[in-house]
């Protein structure tokens, strides 16, 4: 029964899948289940074939959903990895900005604050402060030059 028949559902199989390893697999395993199921299967030639090419259909089938979901996992894994990592690197962001603040004076964090938070102007934030515009300036500076350094490896 195996000779006659395996070629013909191999080449089936292989025609679906592409793929030899995974034909010659399921074509086992089709026979496996006819011998299985040989005592409830009729003894004539067309039931016997019909029974193997329709178990081969039906483990094509399953191989293919098994498929998809594997590759639906497998994405699923991929996204929620690559968010992990771009959280991790947006926290890693935020922490560092936290501690380039903690080594600026108090004064320059504020007016830079002022300036960036708040969207004021040089004028505005000098007013406010009542200091220079030129004090503004050299604050912010400091600030920028802190900041250049402090992100270099970000960007």
């Amino acid at each position: 029964m195996f000779d006659k028949h395996y070629n013909r559902l191999y080449s089936y199989a292989f025609k679906v899948l592409k793929d030899t390893d995974l034909s010659e697999e399921l074509v086992q395993e089709t026979f496996i289940k006819f011998w299985e199921k040989f005592e409830s299967i009729k003894e004539s030639e067309r039931s016997i074939e019909s029974f193997l090419i329709t178990t081969l259909k039906n483990k094509i089938i399953d191989e293919y959903r098994k498929k998809q979901t594997r590759e639906k996992h497998t994405n699923l894994y991929v996204l929620n990895t690559s968010l992990e990592t771009q959280i991790d690197k947006q926290w890693e962001l935020v922490k560092r900005i936290d501690d380039i603040y903690m080594t600026l004076e108090q004064k320059t964090t504020d007016i830079f604050k002022l300036s960036r938070d708040k969207g004021l102007s040089y004028k505005e934030i000098s007013k406010q402060k009542n200091i220079s515009i030129k004090t503004v300036e050299l604050h912010i500076s400091k600030a920028l030059k802190a900041f250049k350094e402090g992100l270099k490896d970000y960007f």
